[in-house]
């Protein structure tokens, strides 16, 4: 007669009863509603501060990794691409697997060459605030939320923008760089800029990452 939310805290509560060394949580709140999700993931964390037991968290949900972690293991394909704080993973991605899952909206990952303070990209020449860590074949990758958009174009990257969504605190602006995808979050109470107006796109040179395309292992500038 229990409702799975209910389930799961039951569950809970009987592995706490037992006092164990360690914790086994796969991914417990998977079947959960969003609000149901949110507040379980709030008593995890009051009862792990509260408890002190080790706790081993698995999850698909990078934002449960995010908030709950103290060091996180990013998993693909069993492999181990990269551990760290969460803070770690989040600002210096080691792959660009862990690049496009950490993060909401993920990274965006541009490919093209670059030469000094140049990056060229389908057919547009981005000039970067650093030079870019070696010549030849990279993958640029900017964060959306570290990046600023300028209502006037000629200055910084061109980005031709294709859909505005508004997310009430925040709005996602989606567009072309060159011929790559590109996603920038603005706050909310800003006026968009229009469908199909060009706007400029700046990134502070520490807000930047470089990868190798063959590799796809993080390059450090």
């Amino acid at each position: 007669e229990l409702s799975g939310g209910q389930r799961q805290r039951v569950a809970m509560g009987r592995a706490i009863v037992r006092q164990p060394q360690v914790f086994l949580f796969d991914e417990p709140l998977s079947n959960l509603d969003a609000k149901l999700r949110a507040q379980t993931r709030l008593e995890i964390q009051k009862l792990h501060a509260e408890l002190g037991v080790t706790s081993l968290f698995v999850t698909h949900d990078q934002v449960e990794a995010m908030t709950l972690a103290q060091r996180m293991i990013v998993m693909n394909a069993g492999r181990m691409e990269q551990i760290g704080t969460p803070e770690q993973v989040y600002q210096a991605p080691a792959t660009t697997f862990v690049a496009g899952f950490i993060g909401s909206p993920p990274m965006n990952l541009i490919s093209g060459r670059g030469e000094g303070l140049q990056f060229y990209t389908g057919g547009q020449a981005l000039v970067l605030p650093r030079p870019a860590p070696r010549s030849g074949e990279l993958l640029l990758g900017l964060r959306p939320e570290h990046c600023e958009l300028v209502d006037a174009a000629g200055a910084g990257w061109q980005l031709r923008v294709d859909v505005v969504e508004m997310l009430g605190a925040e709005r996602l602006v989606y567009g072309k760089l060159g011929d790559a995808l590109f996603t920038a979050r603005i706050d909310g109470t800003r006026v968009p800029p229009a469908v199909g107006a060009t706007v400029s796109v700046h990134a502070a040179p520490e807000r930047l990452h470089w990868f190798d395309p063959a590799t796809q292992q993080r390059i450090n500038p």
